[in-house]
């Protein structure tokens, strides 16, 4: 029995070198496999949005999915036509041949920190004293089916806060854990995405 069997998979194999990867046997994306684009910034540094997709991607790898790291997933589709025009045909088709299931894109929409003065005389007057920041962050992050370029998911968070020196930065990472991406994703897809 497992002679017919090595035969069998040796004679697939003969056979699928001429068919070019055998593109009629290749297996359906896993839908946990998503591509990250850097999100578009409206502030000044474009580092901002590299940072928030990253960001995005270490909430995805923590939730079980399998992130294509924004410098394979620039060099696979144009960020200037992605962003400029929406996941084409032909993207899509270049995502699929690599069983990428789906794009994640977004972008910063507001990052931005002021130093509150404080009316006390006694706080302006100490000179070691903590700053306070009132801080205000806006992120908009979405998914999209490489099969038919529909959009699973989506969301836009928002928030201003105050602290002692707080950042923009430190507010976003906390907007992105609370996000909970993988418990708003469509239940069909959750399903098929959790390993057996």
């Amino acid at each position: 029995m497992k002679t017919a069997l090595m035969k069998r998979i040796i004679c697939h194999i003969i056979l699928c070198i001429p068919l070019a990867g055998c593109s009629l046997f290749r297996s359906p994306p896993d839908t946990r496999t998503v591509a990250l684009m850097p999100f578009f910034s409206t502030a000044s540094s474009k580092s901002i949005g590299q940072e928030a997709a990253d960001r995005v991607a270490l909430e995805l790898v923590a939730k079980g999915y399998i992130v294509i790291d924004r410098s394979t997933a620039t060099a696979l589709v144009n960020e200037t036509k992605f962003y400029g025009s929406g996941l084409s045909d032909d993207m899509r088709n270049t995502l699929q041949s690599r069983n990428i299931a789906a794009v994640v894109f977004g972008s910063v929409n507001d990052f931005s920190c002021e130093t509150i003065r404080s009316p006390s005389l006694v706080a302006s007057l100490a000179s070691n004293m903590d700053k306070k920041n009132r801080c205000t962050v806006s992120l908009t992050a979405k998914i999209a089916d490489t099969t038919t370029g529909r959009l699973l998911w989506g969301v836009t968070i928002n928030d201003t806060s105050e602290g002692v020196n707080l950042t923009a930065m430190e507010l976003m990472k906390s907007l992105i854990r609370k996000a909970d991406i993988k418990e708003t994703l469509p239940p069909s897809l959750n399903e098929q995405s959790k390993p057996e």
